[in-house]
């Protein structure tokens, strides 16, 4: 399974619209490679990407917060 798989099978989860908001014509025009306007999609890209690229897990998490950061 790639990572764009892995990516489409998490899009899918129900939990996204329930939980997040965000609608399901909105989670189908997501993709991958793309930035996304919420930034629960963009940290799951990066858990994705970091785990794609054997990225250290300290790193992954440094990385999703400084995402956060950003949003502030």
């Amino acid at each position: 399974m790639t990572a764009e798989d892995i990516f489409n099978e998490v899009i899918k989860s129900p939990e996204l619209t329930d939980i997040f908001n965000i609608t399901q014509e909105v989670l189908n025009n997501q993709t991958y490679n793309a930035t996304s306007d919420y930034p629960v999609i963009e940290v799951i890209q990066a858990i994705i990407r970091g785990e794609e690229n054997h990225t250290d897990n300290n790193a992954i998490f440094r990385n999703i917060q400084n995402q956060i950061i950003q949003l502030v």
